[in-house]
């Protein structure tokens, strides 16, 4: 899912340990949603990688996020949701905040032949 908006606020970075004793980076931004009910919208994000998306970026700088929606069941049956950031564009730029690793022309796997390869059956 995509949504656009300006830079609201960018929040403080924190460590958090999960369950299995791992630990990341967790932080946060704030988008000014646009249309004719502007709303704020908070998007989380996890990994040094994802986090790095942030540099550069100021409040009231107009940016695409591209989110997923993640639900969890809380105690007492409630419902909480949160939205991940993947990427973030600067339109009129279409570069994303943090460039992706280059992926490869064609979907299609080669697999070079030598002429002295045997086929085993």
């Amino acid at each position: 899912m995509e949504i656009n908006g300006t830079i609201y606020k960018i929040l403080q970075q924190e460590e958090v340990t999960f369950g299995d004793g791992t630990k990341k980076k967790k932080g946060g931004f704030v988008i000014m949603r646009e249309g004719d009910y502007p709303k704020p919208v908070y998007f989380e994000m996890f990994g040094e990688e994802r986090l790095s998306m942030l540099n550069g970026l100021t409040i009231g700088m107009p940016v695409r996020v591209s989110f997923y929606a993640e639900s969890r069941e809380g105690k007492g049956g409630k419902f909480y949701t949160t939205l991940r950031c993947t990427n973030l564009l600067v339109p009129g730029t279409e570069q994303p905040a943090k460039p992706e690793p280059p992926q490869p022309e064609t979907d299609e796997l080669t697999i070079p032949v030598s002429p002295d390869d045997e086929v085993p059956f």
